[in-house]
């Protein structure tokens, strides 16, 4: 049975003939549409023999495999009984510079459908001309050529080769792929408890195109019992690609050195992992252009070349392969990165690559459906991430300072004074109500008004421009954002105009990112949510959209509870008004828990202002003490450092302060004696804010506004702090939680099964003495 695939012609033509540098300086989003309107213009000049839009398509049996091809030419001219092909081009270039050797893949495109015209009407020759429209003068140029259906099929086919070359390669790899995936085997000797189950609600799921929902705690083994399954699905050709996207760098590495784990088991697989641009950029600044970057200068006459030699030399592209290649072939790291994307199996990356309307890979989710599997790794993110991706703001201090740099009285200066002035009469109105915020659940349509008429004006001002005015150029950027953003507004929105120290800021302000979640995943034949605090998993159900068939697993640790202590202080009160008044106890608790053994401890803080109280109350009453405390503003170097203060080999107590929430209580992995014991104060809660409030606000007509808005994300924190504590199955460890909080059940509730047997301490005696028995148990 022949296979059967389908291909664009502006695609093929784009992706064998590619030619050029990247070039990502400014281009005027205006000119689209003078650009649409530049082809209705050509269009109607012509009378009733000339045919707009009109689609064209043929199978070609070619091989092995049928191929259809097929596109829409802009237009189709029939004068005394010949046939020309119209391809239309809208450019700001002088005509008189524009001639046959202009851009070659102009005439490829018209070529090509000069031949699907050609033998779908049975003529011998045919016309092709191209168009050129000048956008700010009117004026066209038409330069055309005749070619008989011979040469068409010659160029036609030169272009189907190189193509047919590409998907040989492809189907080649997937046979040599689903043979190794058919032989591979579970990547350890034996399932760990629980792992089993997880890996077959997962396998269910993706040949049923359902979602998962799964709680998998530390030590189940997450990632390979979520990876494997989906490769062997993958295998049997239930998924074409699979998207291991994570909140974190280093969980990202863990799927890295899964895969490898298994490659070396046999698998032959393709993965490529996504970094950021501005952590692999080669250089100074990212200058994305020719004259600049010599990786962006000439990348696409370098990039299919340099293609057919890295994959017959690579599998894995993680970052350290991709900068290797990249210095090899002279290519920019992460557009090559993103080219990789088409090839690999696996595209392990940060959630806005799926997510993110302003990021997301629009190559792989133009597409109605397809049947991709997302395995969303520490799923308890996405929701604040989604609703981060799908808000924006502006400021007006922003308005204020490109204001400055404006020549006073053009029509640029006078637009960004009109915007500056809607927003003080905004700020005004605050003054007046003695408020600092207002919330309307509609968009501001004055507003928007201002600033499109502002980003048309700022287009031509920028197209016009030798100099870049990068204040101005960061601001047409942000404003472009937020009018994308706008497109989402619906009941799920509200507009909040603040005062801050930056003037006033208009956010909108995605309340519930449920609907843009659920609507990025019905792109998807299945998606995996799993992580050790996907809980309570009723409130990730509901946001994530849970459908009846759905699968969901609550599994429970793997881990012998005997290899911990958990402690609950509910007699201290860490509530803002009392924090400095419960200081003695706090720091009592803290000392009698860290001098019980020594060893590594960490102390969990809701905010760095609580933190800071704590920690001078202990260094100033225990300068014998080995503490140090975490930055907020820390670099990835100061990072690294702080958790190499975690050693195995310390002779003496160290103890680290650290945000509940931040960068070292959720991701790092501190095994053995590097880490015994962890005391979290407080249940988590997030600060009270306008945000949180809004959103409290709004799930409350489901009777869900203070659980959703802040119980529930504070208890993950909690969860995720104290999961620091025993990351194998050799560890031994206490944990310890302080707050009267944890008495009452809309807290205790929410925590694991595992931790029912949790020891309720009343005082640091109590705590040294629970501590000291644990210990001599392995002493």
């Amino acid at each position: 049975m022949k296979s059967e695939i389908k291909i664009s012609i502006r695609n093929l033509v784009e992706f064998v003939m590619r030619r050029g540098s990247i070039d990502n300086r400014y281009v005027s989003s205006i000119k689209a549409l003078e650009g649409i309107r530049g082809h209705q213009k050509v269009q109607g000049s012509y009378g009733d023999n000339y045919m707009a839009e009109v689609s064209l398509s043929h199978i070609f049996t070619y091989e092995d495999v049928d191929i259809k091809v097929e596109g829409r030419v802009d237009g189709i001219l029939i004068e005394d009984e010949k046939v020309t092909i119209d391809e239309i081009k809208t450019t700001t270039r002088d005509l008189l510079i524009i001639d046959e050797d202009f851009n070659p893949l102009h005439w490829a495109q018209g070529k090509c459908y000069g031949y699907i015209y050609c033998i779908e009407n049975k003529i011998d020759n045919i016309y092709v001309q191209i168009t050129y429209y000048n956008v700010d003068t009117g004026y066209t140029r038409i330069l055309k050529n005749q070619y008989s259906v011979d040469e068409l099929e010659r160029f036609f086919f030169s272009l189907l080769d190189e193509y047919k070359y590409w998907y040989d390669e492809k189907i080649n790899w997937q046979d040599k792929r689903n043979k190794s995936i058919s032989n591979l085997q579970f990547p350890f000797k034996e399932y760990r408890k629980g792992q089993r189950e997880l890996a077959v609600r997962v396998y269910k799921s993706i040949i049923n195109s359902k979602k998962c929902f799964a709680r998998a705690p530390t030590g189940i083994g997450k990632t390979v019992s979520t990876l494997f399954p989906t490769i062997k699905a993958m295998g049997e050709g239930h998924t074409s690609k699979i998207f291991y996207l994570t909140a974190k760098t280093i969980t990202r590495e863990v799927a890295e050195d899964t895969i490898n784990f298994m490659r070396k088991r046999g698998l032959m697989i393709s993965s490529v992992t996504l970094t950021a641009k501005e952590k692999v950029c080669k250089m100074d600044e990212m200058n994305c252009n020719p004259e600049y970057c010599s990786y962006a200068n000439g990348y696409f006459d370098r990039l299919n070349g340099a293609l057919k030699k890295i994959i017959k030399e690579y599998n894995n592209f993680d970052r350290k392969i991709i900068d290797e290649i990249s210095e090899k072939y002279k290519l920019c790291p992460f557009e090559l990165s993103l080219e990789l994307t088409s090839i690999a199996d696996i595209i392990v990356g940060d959630y806005n690559y799926v997510f993110d309307p302003r990021v997301y890979l629009k190559r792989f989710f133009e597409e109605k459906e397809n049947d991709y599997t997302l395995l969303i790794d520490e799923g308890h993110n996405l929701v604040d991430r989604a609703r981060s991706m799908y808000s924006s703001q502006l400021y007006e201090e922003q308005f204020i300072e490109v204001k400055k740099s404006l020549k006073k009285g053009t029509r640029l200066f006078n637009s960004i004074k009109e915007i500056i002035d809607y927003l003080k009469d905004k700020g005004s109105v605050l003054k007046v109500i003695d408020e600092n915020y207002i919330i309307e659940n509609e968009e501001l349509k004055e507003f928007h008004k201002l600033l499109e008429e502002f980003i048309i004006l700022c287009d031509y001002y920028l197209s016009k421009s030798s100099e870049v005015n990068k204040e101005l150029l960061q601001l047409y950027f942000d404003i472009h954002n937020f009018i994308v953003i706008s497109q989402y507004y619906d009941e799920h929105y509200v507009t909040l105009s603040k005062y801050d120290f930056k003037g006033i800021n208009i956010i909108l302000y995605c309340v519930d990112p449920s609907k843009v979640i659920q609507e990025r995943m019905k792109k998807c034949k299945s998606s995996i949510i799993f992580s050790a605090t996907l809980m309570p998993i009723n409130y990730f159900k509901d946001i994530y959209g849970y459908k009846e068939g759905d699968y969901s697993i609550n599994l429970q640790s793997p881990f012998n509870i005997d290899n911990r202590i958990i402690m609950i202080g509910d007699n201290v009160d860490t509530t803002y008004k009392k924090r400095r008044e419960t200081s003695s106890q706090i720091v009592d608790y803290i000392m009698n828990f860290t001098t019980s053994k020594e060893g590594n401890y960490i102390v969990f803080f809701p905010s760095y202002e609580y933190m800071k109280i704590i920690y001078e109350k202990v260094i100033s009453e225990h300068k014998e003490i080995n503490i140090f405390m975490q930055k907020s503003d820390m670099t990835e170097e100061e990072k690294e450092k702080f958790l190499d203060l975690f050693n195995e080999e310390n002779k003496k107590t160290y103890i680290g302060f650290c945000v509940l929430g931040g960068h070292f209580s959720e991701g790092i992995d501190l095994v053995g004696d590097k880490l015994i014991g962890v005391i979290i104060v407080g249940v988590g809660m997030p600060q009270i804010c306008i945000e949180r409030e809004i959103i409290k606000n709004y799930f409350d007509k489901e009777s869900k506004g203070f659980y959703y808005s802040y119980i529930y994300p504070g208890i993950i924190k909690v969860l995720q702090a104290a999961g620091r504590c025993i990351r194998t199955e050799e560890d031994r460890g206490a944990i310890l939680l302080l707050d009267t909080r944890y008495s009452k059940n809309q807290y205790r509730s929410l925590l694991p099964e595992e931790w029912l047997s949790c020891i309720k301490v009343r005082g640091g005696n109590e705590v040294k003495k629970c501590c000291k028995e644990f210990w001599n148990k392995w002493c």
